[in-house]
């Protein structure tokens, strides 16, 4: 973790059954508990159950791409594709991509986004519902996105999300955005997702990632269970434990229950 990071104390309590956590009281079952410190900056309590990651454009809102609705916000479509062909022609990394596609923000009052997504952002109908139902039977939930984190603050903040991971826009002292921090890249998600569920204590057994994209592929590698969640090609649906079609989340939870054989509320 680096110095700069805010570090923040998460207290962890054994899974029993979801209803039986439910009634745990901290002060009479002080022996359940264990400190961990992660690097994130909010406190969350996490259970020993599992970590289920979320991708976010296109698994739990509405959007392919944070990037291009921001483009399409702002009008500079057209000026980004330059640099989306570099990218994907292999001449820059995914980081230089990300700073030129913010190039094209500068002096953008990150107001003015953060205004935009507030009235339009559209989440998958039931996300709150599953992400709700999860937490009950002890699971910790995180969102890790290649997108960017103005996004990723407001799904977590709406959806009651403990953890989210995603590239931060820089903005100067008159709140103008000036660049990018790039925390979660093209290809490194499973990076990501490691960093995280080590933190917790967790085994990549106990992990779950959904996602819809090949960004996801990474996560879903590594994980001992993962969702193709109205995937967008078949490289996505193959590399998945199971594929679910459908605009309700809470069709999620089933084939999570089979895997960590959780018996339904």
């Amino acid at each position: 973790m680096s110095s700069s990071s805010i570090l923040c104390t998460i207290q962890v309590i054994f899974f029993l059954g979801a209803s039986d956590s439910r009634r745990l009281m901290k002060e009479e079952y002080q022996n359940f508990f264990h400190t961990y410190h992660i690097d994130d900056g909010c406190e969350v309590t996490v259970s020993a159950r599992g970590l289920i990651a979320f991708d976010l454009d296109g698994t739990l809102v509405r959007i392919w791409s944070a990037w291009s609705w921001i483009h399409r916000l702002l009008g500079t479509l057209e000026a980004a594709k330059p640099s989306a062909d570099r990218y994907y022609a292999g001449e820059i990394d995914y980081t230089k991509w990300a700073e030129l596609d913010v190039e094209l923000w500068h002096g953008v009052p990150l107001s003015r986004i953060e205004q935009a997504i507030q009235e339009g952002l559209e989440f998958i109908p039931n996300a709150a519902e599953l992400v709700e139902t999860l937490q009950e039977f002890g699971f910790t939930t995180a969102i890790i996105s290649s997108g960017l984190a103005v996004f990723a603050d407001r799904a977590k903040e709406e959806l009651g999300i403990e953890i989210s991971r995603a590239n931060k826009l820089k903005t100067n002292e008159k709140g103008r955005i000036c660049g990018v921090e790039v925390h979660v890249a093209f290809d490194n998600k499973d990076q990501v997702l490691k960093e995280i569920a080590n933190d917790l204590g967790i085994q990549l057994s106990q992990c779950a990632a959904i996602g819809d994209s090949r960004n996801d592929i990474p996560m879903f590698n590594i994980v001992g269970f993962s969702i193709a969640f109205n995937p967008s090609a078949a490289e996505v649906a193959n590399a998945a434990s199971t594929i679910v079609q459908s605009e309700n989340a809470l069709d999620l939870l089933p084939p999570l229950q089979s895997y960590f054989q959780l018996a339904p509320e």
